[in-house]
């Protein structure tokens, strides 16, 4: 197969047995040829082939869309999932779409499963400011926004403080303890106490060697 060109889908069919889908042979030739008339890189195509191939992934089922893939496009069925992926996330609203300069690589990245809703409509919203969405500013888009929903990490308590926050907290609803369970909680108290100071002084002896 020739080199694909940077920016250009190249198409190669292999011929693909209709015999296998039954009913549905005449609906996923048609969808066949619309996909092949309409691959032009542009986000207004990508979202209608992706549509197209939705439609035939229905239609055939799971087992056989690959190989209608490879054999009608010469695709793998990640490059299928592309397009879908677009469609799904964009065909919504394909009128808005088609207008702005968002690049068919950007797309797809913004419309990964992975990506969130917050990075699409950032990247829609400066597209309509006039900015061009290129690969690069997607994936800056991307970074920025899954920093931003990063959960923070707590620092952790030291054991001794901790130790000593459980039994301020336990000393606070002692009074609504059966008197005979007393002695029993706090044996399992002293225990847990003794239990988290271990590893820090394990460390810390560690640290001295």
């Amino acid at each position: 197969m020739a080199k694909q060109p940077k920016g250009e889908l190249v198409v190669v069919t292999q011929g693909f047995d209709y015999a296998l889908v039954g009913d549905a042979a005449d609906k996923v030739r048609s969808s066949a040829e619309k996909i092949r008339s309409t691959v032009q890189k542009t986000i207004e195509d990508i979202i209608v082939v992706g549509q197209e191939l939705l439609a035939v992934k229905e239609s055939v089922g799971h087992g056989h869309f690959g190989a209608w893939v490879r054999a009608e496009f010469g695709w793998t069925e990640r490059t299928a999932q592309n397009f879908m992926s677009v469609a799904e996330r964009f065909g919504a609203n394909p009128k808005l779409i088609s207008d702005l300069t968002i690049q068919p690589t950007a797309a797809y990245l913004l419309a990964a499963p992975s990506a969130p809703d917050e990075a699409r409509q950032q990247a829609i919203e400066r597209a309509e400011a006039g900015e061009e969405i290129t690969t690069s500013v997607a994936k800056e888009i991307l970074a920025e926004t899954r920093k931003k929903r990063r959960p923070r990490r707590e620092k952790a308590i030291p054991a001794d403080k901790l130790a000593l926050r459980l039994v301020r907290v336990l000393e606070r609803y002692k009074e609504r303890w059966n008197p005979k369970e007393l002695s029993d909680l706090a044996q399992q108290l002293r225990e847990f106490a003794d239990a988290l100071e271990k590893p820090e002084r394990g460390g810390k002896k560690k640290a001295k060697g």
